[in-house]
């Protein structure tokens, strides 16, 4: 038999692994009318092209088009429900390996209960409509999260105003813009092609500082919000790497690099090699990113402090 061949052309997959592209920049080329087999060529000889990376004009021209830098969508609860009630129809998963292994007379610790149980809930979340409830919780789940990430991003920006060598502070990225529907990572609902609002991952700060010196102490002051809100049971669904601190040098707004989560400098890991990164203690080079200051403004970011002149 012949072996298969991979496909000689480009597919938006590809573009998303490769780091050219994120799903909002795929959900809005796609509006544009642009193909994966195409987009690179267009881009390369695009007369409006200039300095501007796949993604960045692909949100140019989706802005000049619209108005927004996030993809429009009708996918609602309504229309997607396999089942109009208002709750999850899937069964608890303790409850119902419980129940399999009683019928069974197994126990927990059986070998053969351990391989039911997996296709138990496999079976489940296959056959399990998916009601009109489970999507809105699902929606209103990645609503509190972005909700919870820009309190967390306003208490850290509290404490980072006292510092002097801070004059301004920027929430830029997914936290910062109005969330948009996606296919999610989670299998029930991907595997349907089921949409919900994106899932934040990090909370992305831009910091402009007078001293790159100053990045130990911002990493510290993160780490210890993160310490402090966990002690008093305030729990915004934040661990110490959620926090994606970028430096900017004040004046002339020239990117530093990101604040290394790291505790040393160097900690001696493969991305401590890379050329630049620690010349300013703990401020981490990234190789696949570079923050452009000029491309932040009121439609893709927040300003949450700018120090007086």
């Amino acid at each position: 038999m012949a072996r298969r061949r991979k496909p000689n052309y480009v597919t938006w997959r590809q573009l998303k692994d490769e780091g050219d592209l994120q799903e909002r920049h795929v959900l809005m080329a796609l509006d544009l009318g642009l193909h994966a087999e195409t987009i690179v060529q267009e881009h390369a000889t695009a007369p409006d092209r200039g300095d501007l990376l796949l993604l960045e004009w692909v949100e140019d021209r989706f802005f000049a088009k619209h108005g927004q830098y996030v993809p429009i969508s009708d996918a609602s609860p309504d229309s997607q429900a396999e089942h109009p009630a208002e709750n999850s129809l899937l069964i608890d998963p303790g409850t119902a390996i419980s129940q399999m292994l009683s019928e069974h007379d197994m126990d927990e610790d059986d070998d053969r209960g351990y391989e039911l149980a997996g296709e138990l809930i496999e079976r489940l979340e296959r056959e399990t409509p998916v009601s009109y409830g489970e999507i809105l919780e699902a929606d209103r789940a990645m609503l509190r999260r972005q909700s919870e990430f820009r309190k967390a991003a306003v208490a850290l920006t509290g404490r980072l105003a006292q510092m002097p060598e801070v004059s301004q502070v920027r929430l830029f990225g997914s936290v910062a813009l109005p969330l948009w529907k996606e296919v999610p990572r989670h299998s029930r609902l991907r595997h349907r092609r089921i949409r919900t609002f994106h899932e934040c991952a990090n909370i992305d700060l831009a910091v402009w500082v007078t001293a790159p010196a100053i990045a130990p102490q911002i990493r510290k002051t993160a780490s210890q919000l993160v310490n402090d809100l966990n002690q008093q049971d305030i729990h915004l669904g934040i661990a110490h790497h959620t926090f994606s601190i970028h430096l900017l040098q004040q004046p002339g707004s020239r990117y530093l690099g990101m604040v290394c989560h790291y505790n040393q400098c160097p900690k001696g890991k493969p991305e401590c090699h890379v050329p630049g990164c620690g010349t300013h203690r703990l401020v981490q080079v990234l190789p696949w990113f570079q923050l452009k200051p000029a491309r932040l403004n009121d439609f893709n970011s927040q300003l949450l402090f700018k120090r007086p002149d």
